[in-house]
């Protein structure tokens, strides 16, 4: 569990990512685990101390531990206007009707346009989810429709201007 996925990103100024419903490299909450006792909720994330020429954010929430090469991205979301300062626990629904308006939400590996929470399968192990928040320089993230979120990542340099990463942790469920 040693590998960290933004060890060699693009490097940006950081600011402050915090969540109510986990601590930095806690345990993530019940409730946003896609299991039978989970509710599938997208954990409340909340940013301050933005660098300066931020007007727009990208969330995301990547597995590094997923037993599949690269990884597996739970959620990703992109145009979050940085003045909204938080997004409410439950945003990733699908439909996207709890993220501040003009935010979009991209479709994660499992083919959702939502959050879709963690389910380690048994005998994997402790999992990382990373979640991050990436300052832009724009208002909006030129994105073909259906791009992959490697190409999200690509198409993000240029106009990265900060970082922010939490990391929660998740077993397979009991």
């Amino acid at each position: 569990m040693s590998y960290n996925p933004y060890a060699l990103a693009f490097p940006a100024a950081e600011f402050d990512l915090r969540s109510d419903d986990f601590d930095n490299g806690g345990p993530l909450p019940t409730a946003c685990y896609n299991t039978d006792a989970g509710a599938n909720r997208s954990p409340a994330l909340a940013w301050s101390g933005l660098p300066d020429g931020a007007r727009s954010l990208v969330i995301t929430a990547f597995d590094a531990d997923a037993p599949i090469p690269g990884g597996l991205w739970h959620w990703a979301v992109k145009d979050v206007p940085t003045a909204a300062g938080s997004i409410n626990g439950n945003a990733g629904v699908s439909g996207g009707a709890e993220l501040p308006a003009g935010a979009v939400l991209l479709t994660n590996d499992l083919g959702q346009a939502a959050y879709s929470g963690v389910r380690p399968p048994p005998g994997t192990g402790t999992h990382r989810l990373f979640v991050c928040a990436t300052a832009l320089s724009v208002d909006s993230l030129e994105i073909s429709d259906g791009a992959s979120l490697a190409m999200l990542n690509i198409v993000m340099i240029p106009h990265t201007v900060g970082r922010a990463v939490l990391v929660g942790t998740s077993d397979a469920p009991a």
